[in-house]
């Protein structure tokens, strides 16, 4: 008598989806929610703030944050309280473990077979700024991700998350703790000096550990050599600047440390298995497809606008700014103030909005109060044709 859910699969999501929870509860139809259901897909929840009530099979857990929940799928799962909690959902069928996983899915089917015994993991919350961050990346890639970011690196970062679930529950809590320390310091070295820092060695100095602590801690971690985790990084690091920025090849290269861009287009094309150019010029004929008046994708574009809610008074000083890759809608909601351009100010008062297109030089200022919504929208490279 338990309803059984059927994974809806589209040109977008192949088997994969994620949403942020305060989303998914907003969204969701409320005769689904509170009700026994199983679905033939697999499920992974992660809390960030607040708490979360679930029965797997009839047993209740609390899922508190930095806690997660594995749901294999057909198991019976019921959604019993979900107040003021916030963190995320991803959702995939067994075709896009097989697919993208690749030969991790071993590692995934595992953590999944162990959920049957307990679902409800509570190892992880030294590394939950790490976790957090990979579901956002994710999140990140997901919304604006149509064959722009393929779902091999979705797979990949969420194969990382995996690691760290299963590595966690392995691993004494003292010694997880030491090790979880080191691994974050690691990542927030790599974040900083990546750019002109891209040996083991160099970030074992900045550990003052050795390049074997190094390499131990990454294994414990994401079960990648510290050579390995360096090098998935700065792969990633150049997709994203290749996909969402407007600087040349040349360009790039620099900003990332390389001493010449022949250098970084044989590095990338030996780990990425295509050229720079080639990676860029597939992103643009997939964008242009993508957002063509015969294939328009809607849902895309929707899932892809980021909005945001501004308070500004007169003591707060906005400074210029611009995006390369998307326009900025403000529309005033209460108060008055002025949008500012490089060269010129734009009035704002309730119901009216003020535009930035991508890469303009923009702020907002105001002699009193000014409440604005913020509409990021990205671009769509052949606007003036549709």
């Amino acid at each position: 008598m338990v309803n059984k859910i059927e994974f809806k699969t589209t040109n977008k999501n192949s088997g994969f989806e994620i949403v942020s929870l305060d989303i998914f509860f907003q969204s969701i139809n409320p005769r689904f929610i509170k009700k026994q259901y199983r679905s033939n897909f697999y499920n992974l929840i992660y809390v960030t703030e607040g708490r979360s009530s679930h029965e797997i099979d009839f047993v209740e857990y609390t899922v508190n944050a930095g806690e997660a929940l594995v749901i294999s799928n057909n198991r019976v799962h019921k959604y019993c309280d979900y107040e003021n909690v916030k963190g995320y959902i991803i959702m995939f069928t067994e075709g896009f473990m097989c697919e993208f996983l690749s030969k991790d899915s071993s590692e995934a089917k595992n953590l999944f077979k162990r959920s049957l015994l307990n679902p409800h993991i509570t190892t992880i919350d030294l590394y939950s700024s790490i976790i957090s961050n990979l579901f956002q990346s994710i999140l990140s890639m997901y919304k604006i991700s149509n064959q722009v970011i393929t779902n091999k690196v979705i797979a990949s970062t969420l194969n990382s998350i995996i690691q760290i679930i299963v590595n966690s529950g392995n691993m004494d809590s003292t010694l997880a703790a030491q090790k979880n320390e080191m691994f974050l310091q690691f990542t927030e070295l790599l974040e900083k000096n990546i750019d002109h820092e891209k040996t083991v060695e160099g970030y074992a100095k900045m550990m003052h550990v050795s390049e074997k602590t190094v390499n131990q801690i990454t294994r414990k971690a994401v079960d990648k050599s510290a050579k390995q985790y360096i090098i998935n990084q700065l792969i990633q690091r150049i997709k994203f600047k290749l996909s969402f920025e407007q600087n040349s090849i040349n360009e790039i290269s620099d900003h990332l440390g390389f001493s010449e861009a022949s250098n970084m287009s044989r590095f990338f094309k030996r780990h990425a298995g295509i050229s720079p150019k080639e990676f860029r010029n597939k992103i643009k004929v997939d964008k242009l497809d993508l957002f063509s008046s015969e294939n328009q994708n809607f849902d895309l574009i929707k899932n892809s606008i980021e909005e945001k809610i501004y308070h500004i008074s007169s003591d707060i000083v906005v400074p210029l700014h611009k995006h390369s890759g998307h326009d900025e809608i403000f529309y005033c909601i209460k108060g008055s103030g002025f949008g500012v351009m490089a060269d010129k100010e734009v009035e704002l008062k309730v119901g009216m909005t003020f535009i930035a297109r991508a890469g303009e030089i923009h702020a907002l200022r105001t002699n009193e109060e000014l409440y604005v919504i913020s509409f990021l929208v990205p671009i769509i490279e052949n606007r003036d044709k549709l």
